[in-house]
């Protein structure tokens, strides 16, 4: 759904008027963040590509261009406050920053913050050797050394199969990536079940290593969050993500990543 600002005409005393946009005046937020001139946004580096990354002492990824297009169409600069990934939500509240913009999902549990408009539907994807064959279907993987990163998506995707299938996997929980990968590279491990993102850069990066198989599963929008109270500052950010969406320029930037697929949908 578009989000657009709308005005409200006024007849008083015979006058027509124009009143400010609606979203002004339901709190403060917004107008302090323009006349300070920039947003605060809370991001972890540490989360690596293609997220948000830094390489050669410069920021990338594809959030990171994804937030200097809003940056861009809300004619505001981005102070980037690093935070690590688990803090994040409790820093959003402490107002230590004003938005977090770093892989998050729409909150369920977290009655503090609201979320924003996606800017990605992540989902998860299967990741096998390079000289794997892999099986016909995700049905197939009956009897295969599958690893994930404990409580991560492919986490819950893979003991929710488990459950429906009697366990036919044979699941190796991570506590890391690094960790995850290097088992996989070692054929110590015949596939791991990764968010898409992480999926496709490792294949793009380790074509002699890894290559992907079947199609991405499990969609999950990603968003922005701002405190539950800041609803100038979400009204602000969903109408440039909208925006973003319309112009095509977010399908631009996945492309760019290759992260452009068929679950890409405008809100």
């Amino acid at each position: 759904m578009h989000v657009f600002f709308s005005r409200r005409t006024l007849l008083v005393s015979g006058l027509l008027l124009w009143s400010q946009p609606l979203l002004a005046a339901t709190d403060p937020n917004w107008q302090i963040i323009r006349q300070r001139g920039f947003i605060r946004v809370g991001v972890d580096p540490m989360v690596g590509p293609p997220y948000f990354f830094r390489s050669d002492g410069r920021n990338v990824g594809f959030e990171f261009e994804i937030l200097e297009a809003i940056a861009q169409k809300l004619q505001i600069r981005l102070e980037f406050v690093e935070t690590p990934w688990p803090e994040q939500i409790e820093a959003l509240v402490a107002q230590k920053v004003d938005l977090i913009f770093n892989g998050h999902e729409k909150p369920t549990r977290t009655p503090a913050c609201q979320g924003t408009l996606p800017y990605y539907i992540s989902s998860q994807w299967l990741l096998i050797g390079a000289n794997k064959r892999p099986p016909k279907s995700f049905f197939g993987l009956a009897g295969w050394r599958v690893g994930v990163v404990i409580d991560s998506g492919g986490w819950a995707l893979m003991r929710a199969f488990n459950a429906q299938r009697g366990n036919t996997v044979h699941l190796a929980g991570f506590q890391n990536l690094a960790d995850l990968l290097a088992q996989l590279e070692k054929g110590k491990l015949d596939a791991v079940v990764l968010d898409t993102p992480i999926a496709v850069w490792q294949a793009r990066q380790h074509p002699n290593s890894f290559r992907l198989a079947f199609k991405p599963l499990l969609s999950v929008p990603l968003v922005g969050l701002v405190r539950l109270q800041d609803n100038s500052l979400k009204d602000q950010l969903d109408d440039a993500i909208a925006q973003l969406w319309k112009s095509g320029q977010i399908q631009r930037i996945l492309k760019r990543w290759s992260l452009w697929n068929d679950l890409q949908r405008q809100p």
